[in-house]
Formats: C-alpha cells, sequence, structure tokens
C-alpha cells in the first residue's frame, strides 16, 4: 500500500488579511503550509514561515539560493510535495504622474511581476512533478483604474498577461490562473476608511452586488482553481469583483 503524500502550498503576502485566510483555510483542507512575508515574524497560522522580501528576491541570486533551499528542505522533512504556489503579496504605490517616481514604479513591477516569475523559474520541476497549480492574485485594476494608480494597475496588467505566457509554458504539468478581485474587506482596507464609514458605505453600494467582498469569498475560488476539479482551466484571468467590472461611470 503507497502512503499518502503531503501537500505543501507556499503562499506569499501571508500576514494581510487575503493572506491570513488563505493560510487558515488551506490548513482546514489539510495542506502543510509555507508561509512567506516582509515581517520578521508571522502573524498568520502556517506551518513553516519564512521572512523574505520580494524586492530582494526578484533581483538577488543569493537570496533566490536561500529561499529556494528554506522550502525545498521544509517540503523534504515532511515527506510531501510542493503542490500550489499562490502569489497574494502586492505593492500598492500610489500618486500622479508627476508625483510617482520611477524606483516607485519599477518597486511595484519587481514586486507584483518579477517575483512571481522567480517563484516560476525556481519551483518548476517540484511543480511539475506535483502536477500542481500556480495561482496568482490579481486585481481589477489589471483592465479598470483610475488617475495615480500608474504602477499598480501597470504591474497587475503584466501579471495577466504573466499569467497566460507561463501557462503555455507548463501546458499540461501545471495550472496557471489568476483571480482579480475588486474591493475587499481586509484590515488596510478598513483602517483606509476609519471614520468614514458613510464613504464605505458608498463604496459597498457602488458594486451592483451592494457590497464588498469577503476574504473568504475570494479564497474559495483560489482554492477552486487549485483543485484537481479545475484542470482544464489555465491561463485565465477571473474577476471576482460584484459586477463592479461591467459598471460605467459617467457624469450623468
Amino acid at each position: 500500500m503507497s502512503s499518502i503524500i503531503s501537500k505543501v502550498v507556499l503562499i506569499t503576502g501571508c500576514n494581510g488579511g487575503i493572506g491570513k485566510t488563505l493560510c487558515r483555510e488551506f490548513m482546514a483542507a489539510g495542506y502543510l503550509v509555507i508561509g512567506t512575508d516582509l515581517h520578521t515574524k508571522d502573524s498568520a497560522k502556517c506551518d513553516r514561515y519564512i521572512a523574505c522580501d520580494l524586492s530582494v528576491l526578484a533581483s538577488s541570486s543569493s537570496t533566490q539560493t536561500q529561499f529556494r533551499d528554506d522550502v525545498t528542505n521544509f517540503v523534504r522533512e515532511q515527506s510531501a510535495e510542493l503542490k500550489v504556489i499562490i502569489n497574494n503579496a502586492a505593492a500598492q504605490i500610489t500618486g500622479s504622474l508627476k508625483a510617482l517616481s520611477i524606483s516607485d514604479f519599477q518597486f511595484c513591477q519587481q514586486v507584483n511581476v518579477v517575483a512571481p516569475f522567480v517563484m516560476a523559474k525556481l519551483f518548476e520541476v517540484p511543480l511539475r512533478q506535483a502536477n500542481g497549480a500556480f495561482l496568482n492574485i490579481g486585481s481589477i485594476h489589471s483592465r479598470l483604474t483610475k488617475p495615480g494608480f500608474s504602477a499598480y494597475s501597470t504591474s497587475k496588467a503584466a501579471l495577466s498577461g504573466l499569467t497566460r505566457a507561463l501557462a503555455l509554458e507548463f501546458a499540461g504539468d501545471v495550472t496557471v490562473n489568476t483571480v482579480s478581485p475588486a474591493a475587499t474587506k481586509t484590515e488596510m482596507l478598513l483602517d483606509g476608511f476609519r471614520g468614514q464609514q458613510e464613504k464605505y458605505n458608498e463604496l459597498g453600494a457602488y458594486h451592483p452586488v451592494g457590497r464588498i467582498a469577503e476574504t473568504e469569498e475570494i479564497v474559495r475560488l483560489v482554492q477552486f482553481l487549485c483543485s484537481e476539479n479545475a484542470r482544464f482551466i489555465t491561463g485565465a484571468d477571473l474577476p471576482i469583483d460584484g459586477g463592479i467590472g461591467g459598471r460605467l461611470h459617467d457624469p450623468i
């Protein structure tokens, strides 16, 4: 009788609102969770935490080697397989064209696009061996944006393009998809509206469904796309936006 091999999911940005929910729900589904984020300690519950600055990972070969070894060693120690990678971490630097610096623009691309590409490079072999899933958390800003979001929207549009390209590179071995949420109820968003309940309510009402998303709703779609039931879905960028992506905003 063959033994059951444990499944490992690697989640970036694990300390954020969606990241914490990803860790919790994948653990509940029986995965071993490797979480990574900027901070020295994790605030999410995971089986292994690796502190890592993705802007450094994107350009430093020594950091890439260390990160790969940390992940690989954990997987080996657990007699497991790396089944899923979720690129959830993101940098959102906003500002007008005049105010936004070139370094700010480049930083967003490093964290939001180059780092996921590096993850695909570092873990191509184990993902292929596990017939795994590579999932990117995109944004409605990849298609619909507003003034001040040049760096962020460009990075998310590029991430959508990377998703399609990697789906072809991985062919049938690994599914590669993006989910693109609209406004989601995270601590960061709530802090931004603290003391402005009326504006928060207005944001929710602007969505055709009448509210913003719960993190659990985003994660349920992620889990489906990472499951064996979704093996025919690859190269897709799926909006989860409460219908706001179809709404025209004009002054009349």
